[in-house]
């Protein structure tokens, strides 16, 4: 399957989540997909951040796929009180530290000096009918072109989001409440959607010991690309287990891309649902809502193993 990959990746970035790491690395290696294009979004990191880390995993795992920063500035929220709160664990010594820094890194910022719009319109044109869209952050590139450049989006079969939570009480998952109205255009723009919902996501786990025991038997030795992406996902997941309810790390993203290469690997039901203004950003069952497919259940062991076996 055609793919483009629209996403805010923190690999190597003290503090900063891995999960859209760990799901490009899966797709540019899996059988099953083929990657035109990764877009960088504002969200867990900044665009210019996300695309250095992009391309930095790129070259970790000697791949190359056409890359380009997209829209550093929300539709809605504030921007300046998001970027703190998402950067502020990677200014924290006991943070760093496990990244192996000495001192708080410098977080930056691209701050929309380019529009990102055509670029991201030239992507679509070149990767032709039949793509989908991966989205593994907040959903501002995809609601801009919705506003902007429709035409460009006829060419998208599905789009497939890791977004939203149903449950957890008000909980409001973070691509969503970053950018809550570009989540709500997305929704309603009648293209058709796959939700892969936190409440489905939290139910998924690399602990460390699998991670050792995926090590050990990786014949590849230090050279192989497991071996490769330890040195950012072994800091960030002794920071997740410190800091979340789980051994190791939750793989949210990862169920993405690989429902869309192994649909099997995932249950799905139909949902009608929408964007709540109350908390902004939270999912809601709404009978007068937008009909999506949405991801229900997912087999953690073989998401595990598939996603080793790949790599």
């Amino acid at each position: 399957m055609k793919l483009i990959i629209d996403c805010d990746p923190g690999n190597g970035i003290p503090g900063a989540n891995v999960d859209d790491a760990l799901a490009l690395a899966f797709a540019l290696n899996h059988r099953n997909l083929d990657v035109r294009a990764v877009w960088t979004v504002f969200g867990n990191t900044s665009c210019a951040e996300g695309y250095d880390s992009a391309l930095n995993l790129m070259s970790e795992l000697g791949k190359s796929v056409p890359t380009r920063r997209g829209f550093d500035q929300p539709l809605s929220g504030n921007r300046d009180d998001w970027r703190r709160r998402l950067d502020e664990p990677s200014q924290n010594p006991a943070v760093f530290s496990l990244w192996g820094a000495i001192e708080a890194p410098q977080r930056y910022s691209s701050a929309d000096a380019i529009d990102p719009l055509p670029g991201m319109v030239h992507d679509l044109h070149l990767a032709g009918e039949g793509v989908a869209l991966a989205c593994l952050g907040p959903l501002t590139n995809v609601a801009r072109l919705i506003q902007e450049a429709p035409d460009a989006l006829a060419r998208v079969d599905r789009i497939y989001l890791m977004g939203g939570a149903i449950g957890h009480d008000d909980l409001v998952d973070t691509n969503f409440a970053v950018d809550p109205l570009a989540a709500k255009i997305v929704l309603h723009a009648g293209i058709p959607l796959t939700v892969i919902p936190l409440d489905v996501t939290r139910t998924t786990e690399l602990s460390g010991r699998t991670w050792r025991a995926l090590l050990d038997q990786t014949p590849a030795g230090r050279g192989g690309p497991l071996h490769r992406v330890s040195g950012w996902l072994e800091p960030w997941m002794a920071h997740s287990a410190r800091t979340r309810p789980v051994d190791g790390m939750w793989l949210h993203d990862l169920v993405v891309v690989a429902a869309i290469a192994e649909p099997g690997l995932v249950k799905y039901q139909d949902a009608v649902v929408d964007v709540s203004d109350s908390p902004a950003g939270k999912l809601v069952c709404d009978q007068n809502g937008v009909l999506v497919r949405m991801v229900c259940n997912v087999d953690n062991s073989a998401l595990v193993s598939l996603w080793a076996d790949t790599l």
